[in-house]
């Protein structure tokens, strides 16, 4: 007897009774009043697809298109160039139904999977066929959730908070607190990451939990939404086969209980075939077999493929799929075969069964046909409660988040201070604090620039996620950021550094004068933090947004009016010192040191070696006003550039915010290579050399250990971690040396 892990405590299914396909009323009024938030309390949907094809154009496109298509007009050529993706694809997935996508690489499973579940579209798609949802077209009329390839998680949350936050972001009230808990526990101990619960997700860096952990906490995130439908990308990619059963062991739980799950799998084990209900068989992007898997290999024994004895049939099928390109003979033989297996299946599809999409056709008049889709987004005030909280989390857990920033600021501030220690009065000191200035206003805020962007590349992912999915909007991930960074980074960095290097380089001790310079230093870092998100909108990988953001910074060191005089830049490009945030930021600095906090029309006056003062010619240099005139500021610079860094701040957040919001992430797809011809230099000289000219080596270990001191803050030592125990091994050359075990295993 197996436990039934519902709310209401509601029991047992007994193993070989048919699954569960529809819910009675009174169960569900069993459950909270008004939450669907119980595991059963779901819609059966099966799906129907038919005919489905899909053309990708994979002609060049920008520069390279503008060129091709002028030379092309000319010979009167057509500029699209079409490649098949997916060929006249039909499938029947039955409510309750466990279906896997199985083929060779490049076989077109993803495809498939992706225009199924609606996550697929661009202009250069071409598409036709038909997909239903329980004979509607629209997917937003049913709960469907993704499962992606990846397992997009923060490394620093634990299992139990992931699905925490999640839960938080799902079910929103009238759900309450105490619910969305108890939710949580039941996705746990549904999923089997009971023990791992309180252990943190981990990366490659600070290792956490395994690779099945993680993938089931992927699937429990997605199970909170209670979908009908889950689709799954490869979940088993990555695991060890003990890893790879009991997760699609678990799917199978998962489709014994209502749930349609069309997964993609890839290298399945013999035992996890057993599991699946239907197979989706794929070669090249047409499909050779389609539909119930107690059928497939009697099918394929009808055209003369027999299953050897001691074969796992699923590795059976994917070979007989496959088109072997090792030589050119087997290359021919492979194609001729799967050319076959696919007339051969095209001939039979037009009698695809129908005995198990009954319900498909029934459930059109059924109440979840026509009641209108409910809203899956909390309200933004909650979203922004909720990614706070785990942004602030996240950021005093990662050590690269608020420890990092706050060493940057420390350190930063002492060895620029130590380098404009105390700085005099004379004219070296001068041009001194000239330099001292730049400093503050354009390389405290760069080295922020290059940090936040590489921080907003990891996080983006998660946020893309979360968007696809319609969880959160772009307003509340944005202003969530800021909420929980403005007191553990935001304001603390540029005050720690202004503290620091202000009083090390000598400058005076005025309060007014000191809070002004904060003032510009703390707006320079939101500057770099707002740029740095645009940066990240416009290109979501490290190496293209830190081109922009270091394009930027050029334009801003070039146009800021410490290397080159702003009034001296030619005239044709004087214009970019009014887009340089930095020329604000070192004019208000200069401003505040030079010409600030006194009455004097000449400003400041500093050491001049020569008597009379301010009015003596021979002491102008000395005066601040002549410096603020030799670097082509003027003189009341404080109040309008602290006005114009405030509204670049709100612009380049602004500008992130839409480009996030209207600019789509969309695939790409790379041209292939019109042939096989190998251009590697130096090809022609290589030359094979024998087994007894090549120079062997044997490894042996004796006994090998290895084991990981673990140290608290204070270096003492807090745990010791045996990863690998004595192990003795002969890896001889010549032959194939495995290293087999479970995840974890070492």
């Amino acid at each position: 007897m197996e436990k039934d892990l519902e709310l209401g405590g509601v029991p047992t299914l007994v193993p070989g009774a048919p699954p569960p396909t529809s819910v009675p009323e009174s169960a569900q009024g069993s459950q909270f009043v008004g939450n669907d938030i119980s595991f059963r309390a779901i819609d059966p949907v099966g799906i129907q697809i038919r005919n489905l094809s899909v053309e990708v154009d994979v002609s060049p496109s920008g520069v390279a298109a503008l060129v091709g298509s002028m030379r092309k007009r000319k010979r009167g050529c057509n500029d699209a160039k079409w490649k098949t993706i997916l060929d006249d694809v039909s499938a029947d997935l039955p409510k309750g139904s466990l279906t896997a996508v199985i083929g060779g690489s490049g076989s077109g499973k993803t495809s498939f999977l992706n225009f199924t579940s609606h996550r697929m579209s661009g202009s250069r798609l071409k598409t036709s066929g038909s997909t239903l949802y329980n004979g509607r077209t629209d997917l937003s009329s049913i709960r469907s959730a993704y499962v992606m390839q990846q397992d997009v998680l923060l490394p620093t949350l634990t299992v139990r908070e992931t699905l925490q936050y999640a839960a938080d972001l799902r079910l929103f009230p009238p759900t309450t607190e105490e619910e969305r808990r108890r939710v949580v526990e039941e996705v746990i101990l549904e999923l089997g990451l009971k023990d791992c619960a309180s252990t943190r997700i981990g990366n490659n860096v600070h290792k956490g939990c395994s690779g099945g952990e993680k993938r089931r906490t992927s699937l429990g995130v997605q199970l909170l939404a209670n979908p009908s439908v889950l689709f799954l990308d490869e979940v088993t990619t990555g695991l060890d086969s003990s890893s790879a059963f009991q997760l699609v062991r678990t799917m199978k739980t998962l489709a014994n209980k209502g749930r349609t799950i069309l997964a993609t799998i890839h290298q399945p084990r013999s035992e996890i075939w057993g599991l699946f209900d239907h197979i989706v068989l794929l070669s090249r992007g047409s499909p050779i077999y389609s539909g119930p898997v107690d059928e497939c290999l009697p099918y394929f024994g009808s055209l003369g493929h027999h299953l050897p004895p001691f074969c796992n049939p699923a590795e059976y099928l994917i070979d007989l799929a496959a088109v072997d390109t090792r030589s050119p003979e087997l290359e021919e033989n492979s194609l001729d075969r799967v050319e076959s297996l696919k007339r051969s299946w095209r001939a039979g599809s037009a009698q695809l069964p129908t005995k198990d999409m009954e319900g498909v056709r029934a459930a059109v008049n059924g109440p979840s046909a026509t009641e209108p889709k409910k809203s899956h987004q909390s309200p933004l005030g909650r979203q922004i409660r909720v990614l706070t909280a785990r942004t602030l989390k996240v950021t005093y857990r990662d050590p690269m988040g608020m420890a990092g920033s706050l060493f940057e600021a420390i350190s930063m501030a002492i060895i620029t201070g130590w380098i404009y220690l105390a700085l005099d009065g004379s004219l070296a000191g001068i041009r001194s604090r000239e330099g001292a200035l730049y400093t503050a206003a354009a390389l405290q805020g760069y080295l922020i620039l290059l940090f936040e962007t590489y921080r907003l590349t990891v996080d983006i992912e998660l946020f893309d996620r979360e968007r696809m999915e319609g969880l959160v909007g772009v307003p509340a991930f944005l202003i969530s950021r800021r909420l929980a960074r403005v007191f553990v980074e935001d304001v603390p960095v540029p005050l720690i550094f202004s503290i620091i290097f202000y009083f090390m380089a000598g400058f005076r001790p005025l309060a007014s004068q000191f809070f002004t310079f904060f003032a510009v230093t703390l707006l320079s870092q939101y500057i770099a933090i707002t740029f740095a998100t645009t940066c990240v909108a416009i290109s979501r990988d490290f190496a293209g947004a830190t081109l922009i953001a270091n394009m930027g910074y050029t334009l801003q060191s070039l146009a800021c009016g410490y290397f080159v005089q702003s009034t001296e830049i030619p005239v044709y490009v004087r214009w970019l010192k009014w887009t340089a945030y930095v020329f604000y930021a070192f004019g208000a600095l200069c401003a505040n040191e030079f010409v600030g906090h006194t009455s004097s029309p000449e400003g400041q006056f500093y050491n001049c070696p020569f008597p009379g003062g301010a009015t003596n010619p021979a002491c102008k240099e000395y005066t601040g006003a002549y410096v603020m005139e030799s670097l082509g500021f003027p003189s009341n610079w404080v109040a309008r550039p602290v006005i114009v860094l405030l509204a670049f701040a709100i612009a380049f957040y602004l500008g992130a915010a839409l480009i996030l919001q209207y600019w789509k992430v969309e695939m790409s797809i790379a041209k292939a290579r019109n042939g096989d011809t190998d251009y590697s230099a130096g090809k022609e000289k290589i030359t094979t050399r024998s087994l007894e000219d090549a120079r062997t080596i044997g490894i042996t270990l004796d006994k090998y250990t290895l084991n990981i001191i673990k140290r608290n803050a204070i270096g003492k030592k807090a745990a010791n971690l045996s990863i690998l125990r004595p192990v003795s091994a002969s890896l001889q050359p010549g032959l194939l040396n495995v290293i087999m075990g479970p995840s974890g295993s070492g």
